[in-house]
């Protein structure tokens, strides 16, 4: 008889250990509600520093657009090439050149250059009619156009 008890209570201790308590329960998921509240805070951050990124991105390409505009009037349109604009200076006669180069769009002047955008993938410089079409593709696959329009040499400049 001594023998039965004691199975009996050796089958009802090792059933208590066969699952979980209910505290055990709630911790995992609490942890686990946690865990997913900072996945979704941490995925719409992303969605709105995509946003701001790309607004970025844009005020970068206008600030380009105004310096290219700002650097070349004080000189004179020779010609186009595939990956380059060339000029030459007005005040001292020498060549001056607008490339792209190494993920950049530089000014080359002198023998060294002024970066005027960065992180660019691709460059194309077009001459259409009185002005020079610059197709930009950006590192991040977005692509975007700007047209800069010739200036006509005044006669007492020739």
């Amino acid at each position: 008889m001594e023998k039965s008890f004691s199975r009996s209570k050796k089958n009802r201790s090792q059933n208590n250990y066969l699952g979980f308590t209910l505290t055990e329960c709630l911790l995992a998921l609490l942890v686990l509600s946690v865990i997913c509240i900072l996945f979704s805070a941490s995925v719409k951050h992303g969605s709105v520093v995509t946003k701001r990124l790309k607004s970025e991105r844009k005020k970068e390409w206008h600030i380009f657009m105004i310096q290219l505009e700002n650097e070349l009037k004080d000189c004179r349109y020779e010609k186009t090439q595939n990956d380059k604009i060339i000029l030459r200076n007005k005040r001292n006669n020498k060549t001056v050149w607008i490339e792209y180069k190494l993920g950049k769009l530089v000014k080359v002047e002198n023998g060294g250059y002024h970066p005027l955008l960065t992180d660019v993938k691709q460059a194309i410089f077009i001459e259409e009619n009185n002005s020079v079409k610059i197709k930009v593709t950006l590192e991040n696959n977005e692509n975007v156009t700007t047209k800069w329009i010739i200036p006509k040499e005044k006669e007492n400049e020739k």
